[in-house]
C-alpha cells in the first residue's frame, strides 16, 4: 500500500531504509540505474507492507529499490567510463584512456 508522509516522516524513512546512502534533505537527489531517471527524495514512493516499508523509483513500472540507486554525478553513469570499464580488466601493455590517449594497462599489486 502507498503511504502518503510529511516532510519530517518520509526524511526519517528514507534515513532508515536506505542503508546505502546518506540522506540530509527530502531534496537530495539519486539517479535510478535501471531507468535512467533523476528524482529527490520527495518523489520516493513509499510503500507498506504490515510493518514492512519498501522504498520503489518513482518511475511507473520500474520496481528498482535504494540499492539501485546512486548519486547524480556519480562516476559508473559516465559515458566515458561505461564504454571503458571492461579495459581495466584487460591484460595488453597499452589501453585507451577515457580522454583518448594511450597509456599503460592497471597492473596487479
Amino acid at each position: 500500500m502507498k503511504t502518503n508522509t510529511n516532510y519530517t516522516d518520509r526524511l526519517s524513512i528514507l534515513r532508515a531504509s536506505d542503508h546505502f546512502r546518506d540522506w540530509r534533505t527530502v531534496d537530495d537527489e539519486r539517479v535510478c540505474v535501471l531507468c535512467d531517471r533523476q528524482f529527490t527524495g520527495r518523489e520516493v514512493v513509499i510503500a507498506t507492507a504490515g510493518k514492512e516499508v519498501h522504498l520503489h523509483c518513482p518511475t511507473h513500472n520500474c520496481k528498482s529499490g535504494v540499492h539501485q540507486w546512486v548519486y547524480p554525478g556519480n562516476p559508473l553513469l559516465s559515458d566515458a567510463t561505461y564504454q571503458d570499464w571492461w579495459q581495466a580488466l584487460g591484460s595488453s601493455t597499452h589501453v585507451l584512456r577515457g580522454d583518448g590517449a594511450s597509456g599503460p594497462s592497471p597492473q596487479p599489486i
